[in-house]
């Protein structure tokens, strides 16, 4: 797998900032030279035999390496893995991601097999086994409060069987240390294979139709214990609806009965990268329209990716877009929605007379830019519903303008004569009331400009579902205009959107087009052209290829900007890592000091004034540091990932 020079760095530094310079080491060797075995690395490394299994024992421990063993010649080639490498900066976002969204037991069980890689589920009993409230740490003295964390066997086999049906968990074969090209090239030679004397041939629509079969079967074999466990426990451990942040407990799962033992375990990164995707189109959508909207929108995120294994197709696998949930019913939501969210607030209200329906724009069933046609059947007439801006959607039903449905039920909103019933201050305590709330929210999405939400049906209070293609289409191109505008100033980000619209320009109608001076255009396409980021494509009126007599059309492409883009913030994030290195060496004697147990949360009392006034900046640069990284790992994800 191929890797640019920075990433590689990037990957390198990682695993010797975790585990060391050795396995760091032989990992350069590795991305660097590729494919090895172990007489290569030693010639690669300088080192010997014995140092090369002790690091390579490190990093198949911790999933960071594919290895396979050849039957034929007894020799074992070791391969690196980037993806596994570059997924230890996300250690600390996905054990917040499970937290929120599954509990801190789950948290608990989670950051152990982060720690180890992988393990057996009886080494895992023997290492939870006699865990007790007062024994850990977390209970401030009591031993009666519950610390939330594993204290049995059969607390773990619950946390343990939840997570393996939500796919945050996955379990592990022989195959699973191999590459799954290795895998598929070897099912595609299989079926391919010829006798001796016969001409190879093309590949068949049937065998490849076979291929496929043989290797998604391949690509299923980790989920065959899930598939049990839904078909023993049931499906209700998937989504849980949680109650401040923390999962709630089901008796049931208590007393299923134990997993078996030997069955070897570690985390589905692939599934938690889309925990981290929902996570991060909720605070998209909270930035755009509030934190209510954003926490009703996360709702509708986790009901659509129940059946998600992954954010991006397998390409192998020659699939569009990976398998999910169409759509999700209102009152799905409601019954899933948090109780602590409250939905009244977060959206402005405003009487009636100082409303101008006349101007506001008509709620729409599907977005204006959508080539598709609507979910809803052909049968179903979509909800006619009347003007109302993003601002005030909220009075929408106060002021009884509601569908056609409320008004013929005659619905909480109406005086039972037809006519609207205004209440400007009204609890919305009752569940009809907070189900027509929490409806605004979503209204409030599918009419953003970002098209968050799109309404596809009338049953269960309207359906709604999201085009995630869009939605992270929309979060990339931000992040992109971010990136220039950082780099280039408002008036390079105003002529990359305009090269991005119009396609190729003339470069004697950017000037116009941009409302900028000449010269100005010209000095800020040449830089833009140096970093890559625009270029131009001379086409000649004649042969003489004069400089009068030939045409000069700029033009921007978006996918060689992206990966330039991506690999200046590997760059970047090596930079950082590289100075907290450095700031930690400077600080070499104080972090040693403050590492002893005798002084570990005693800090001010031990140390002196001067001393701990170092260990407090130090600690505050850390914090930027690592935060930056954070930062640019988003960005990462934006354009990689997601």
């Amino acid at each position: 797998m191929l890797v640019t020079k920075h990433a590689a760095e990037l990957c390198a530094l990682l695993v010797n900032d975790l585990y060391g310079e050795l396995p760091s080491r032989i990992l350069v060797a590795l991305l660097t030279k590729g494919r090895s075995t172990i007489a290569q690395l030693a010639q690669y490394t300088s080192l010997q035999p014995r140092f090369l299994r002790n690091g390579l024992s490190v990093l198949i421990q911790q999933n960071l390496l594919y290895h396979h063993t050849d039957s034929d010649s007894k020799g074992t080639n070791y391969e690196a893995n980037p993806d596994a490498c570059y997924s230890l900066v996300r250690s600390g976002k996905i054990l917040e991601a499970i937290e929120s969204q599954y509990g801190t037991a789950e948290r608990d069980l989670v950051q152990t097999l982060l720690q180890l890689g992988f393990a057996r589920i009886a080494d895992l009993t023997q290492a939870f086994k006699g865990r007790a409230p007062k024994s850990n740490g977390h209970t401030n003295g009591s031993t009666d409060a519950p610390s939330g964390l594993i204290e049995s066997e059969s607390h773990l086999n619950a946390v343990l069987g939840r997570l393996i049906q939500a796919e945050i968990i996955e379990t592990m074969r022989a195959d699973s240390f191999r590459n799954p090209r290795d895998i598929y090239r070897e099912i595609e030679q299989e079926m391919t294979r010829t006798a001796p004397g016969e001409k190879t041939s093309k590949i068949t629509v049937e065998q490849q139709g076979q291929i496929m079969s043989k290797y998604r079967t391949f690509k299923e074999q980790g989920k065959s214990l899930k598939r049990q466990l839904d078909i023993t426990r049931g499906t209700t451990g998937k989504r849980r609806k949680l109650h401040n942040g923390r999962g709630r407990q089901l008796d049931d799962d208590l007393d299923a009965p134990p997993l078996n033992p030997n069955i070897v375990v570690r985390i589905n990164h692939e599934k938690c990268l889309v925990e981290l995707r929902n996570h991060r189109m909720a605070t998209f959508a909270a930035d755009m329209l509030g934190e209510v909207t954003g926490a009703v929108y996360r709702t509708l995120l986790d009901l659509l990716s129940v059946d998600i294994s992954k954010c991006r197709a397998d390409p192998l696998l020659e699939e569009e877009t990976p398998g999910y949930r169409s759509t999700v019913t209102t009152m799905e939501i409601f019954q899933h929605l948090d109780e602590s969210v409250n939905v009244q607030s977060g959206i402005g209200k405003a009487p009636k007379e100082k409303l101008d329906f006349q101007s506001a724009e008509r709620i729409r069933p599907e977005p204006q830019d959508s080539d598709s046609d609507s979910d809803a059947s052909d049968s179903e007439i979509p909800v006619r519903r009347p003007s109302a801006t993003p601002r005030t959607l909220d009075i929408d039903m106060h002021n009884g303008f509601g569908s056609d449905e409320e008004h013929e039920n005659g619905g909480p909103h109406t005086n039972g004569n037809g006519k609207p019933k205004v209440k400007f201050e009204d609890d919305g305590t009752s569940k009809s009331d907070r189900i027509e709330h929490m409806r605004q929210h979503l209204l409030l999405l599918a009419e953003s400009k970002h098209r968050f939400v799109r309404h596809s049906g009338v049953q269960g209070r309207g359906q709604w579902t999201v085009d995630f293609s869009k939605v992270l289409n929309r979060l990339k191109e931000i992040e992109l205009d971010a990136y220039i505008e950082q780099s280039f100033g408002r008036h390079g980000l105003r002529l990359t959107r305009i090269l991005r619209e119009r396609g190729k320009l003339d470069e004697k109608m950017l000037p116009s087009a941009a409302l900028m001076k000449k010269s100005d255009v010209q000095l800020k396409m040449i830089a833009m052209q140096m970093a890559g980021l625009v270029d131009v494509q001379e086409v000649p009126k004649d042969n003489s290829r004069m400089a009068n007599r030939t045409l000069f059309f700029w033009f921007f492409d978006r996918e060689r900007t992206e990966s330039q883009a991506l690999d200046d913030i590997y760059k970047a994030m090596v930079r950082c890592l590289e100075t907290l290195q450095v700031q930690r060496h400077k600080e070499r004697n104080i972090l040693s000091f403050v590492e002893r147990k005798d002084v570990q949360g005693k800090e001010e009392e031990v140390m002196t004034t001067e001393h701990y006034e170092k260990y407090n900046k130090h600690l505050d640069v850390q914090e930027r540091l690592l935060g930056q990284v954070m930062r640019l790992d988003e960005m990462v994800a934006v354009f990689r990932d997601y």
